[in-house]
């Protein structure tokens, strides 16, 4: 089954997790993913300006922005109609700052993962969110 190609802008200031999410991506047999990364919310200004991304896949505590509410609501006035899916390990604490039509989960549950579900999970998340105007948080 041939998937349409998917452009991430992943926004995610820790290069191992980063590389954890292309990994379960990968893992999932999912290849047509691909994924920028912009590790500072500066970052991700500019690569937005640039345009392109199908998703914005968004950690919420960047160390140039560590308000999570503040985080959200400059990348979602940035990125215009694009999709944009949270992806935070601290979905306990910050679930509160984002608007309340967000679902959230937590990362570190879903990425661990059970049964050996994560990369197809978080595969199958990320392709449905591009495919949709909806925001998610995981």
């Amino acid at each position: 089954m041939t998937h349409e190609a998917i452009k991430v802008l992943h926004v995610e200031d820790d290069f191992a997790d980063a590389l954890l999410v292309q990994n379960a991506v990968c893992e999932a047999g999912d290849l047509d993913i691909s994924f920028t990364v912009a590790r500072t919310l500066r970052e991700a200004k500019r690569k937005l300006a640039a345009g392109g991304y199908d998703l914005i896949l968004l950690d919420l505590r960047l160390p140039d922005s560590v308000r999570p509410r503040e985080t959200y609501e400059t990348v979602a006035e940035l990125c215009g109609d694009t999709p944009i899916l949270v992806l935070s390990g601290s979905m306990r604490v910050d679930s509160d700052a984002l608007p309340d039509d967000i679902n959230t989960l937590d990362k570190n549950k879903h990425l661990a993962g059970a049964d050996g579900q994560a990369p197809i999970y978080l595969a199958g998340m990320i392709r449905q969110s591009a495919m949709s105007n909806q925001i998610e948080a995981i």
